[in-house]
């Protein structure tokens, strides 16, 4: 039931999780290599927990000769946070569609070199040329999903979580857990006003935040 719980809402408003190469390399003649300082071959990438299997990454090592260094991080906030301070080169970082767009806008990204890169042939056209990276240039597909809720059903009814307002039951006072991230959280408190995900208007913003507050005070 814990486990469950903790998977409560599994929150990605149709969320196209992207490969992303990031700027800060750790010496431009070692990003051209593929090199560390110490001429083995290295990989640095930053993902969200969980979406990697451990086993893949020693595969790959096996396959490659690329040794992976391997960091995870829990909201796209968190990810961008370290990244802007510096001090740590990733090759590949894993944000989300909107956080691609703000690093790509402040200049935190390299293009994929697309000679290099054979798959994108492979990609739903569905997938590509979004507004966040027009041409795919500093990013590519790896993850999409949608915005839900997950319950057990031994203990709610269908008919109890059909809409998003509904959360707000009294049954459900003190036993729903929410997903980190504000962004989805917004979305769903402001879907359950019968207003767009996309809203900025203060006076929305400030009521869908009420609500948020009153659900999980």
């Amino acid at each position: 039931m814990k486990k469950l719980l903790s998977a409560l809402f599994a929150i990605s408003l149709v969320i196209v999780g992207l490969f992303v190469i990031q700027r800060y390399l750790v010496a431009k003649e070692n990003a051209a290599a593929g090199t560390s300082g110490s001429g083995s071959k290295v990989l640095n990438i930053y993902n969200w927990g969980d979406y990697i299997d451990p086993s893949l990454l020693t595969k790959f090592t096996k396959e490659t000769g690329y040794r992976i260094n391997y960091e995870t991080f829990d909201s796209n906030e968190d990810m961008y946070a370290k990244v802007k301070q510096g001090g740590t080169s990733y090759d590949i970082v894993v944000p989300s569609d909107y956080m691609v767009e703000k690093m790509r806008r402040e200049k935190m990204l390299l293009p994929i070199n697309r000679k290099k890169f054979k798959g994108f042939k492979y990609y739903d056209k569905r997938f590509l040329n979004k507004s966040f990276d027009p041409g795919n240039k500093y990013s590519i597909p790896y993850f999409w999903g949608t915005l839900g809720i997950v319950y057990n059903d031994k203990f709610v009814k269908r008919s109890e979580v059909e809409s998003w307002d509904q959360l707000w039951s009294s049954k459900f006072r003190d036993k729903i857990l929410l997903v980190d991230s504000a962004r989805d959280d917004f979305a769903f408190s402001l879907i359950s006003m019968g207003k767009s995900v996309n809203d900025k208007r203060p006076a929305d913003v400030q009521a869908a935040k009420a609500k948020l507050d009153a659900l999980m005070p």
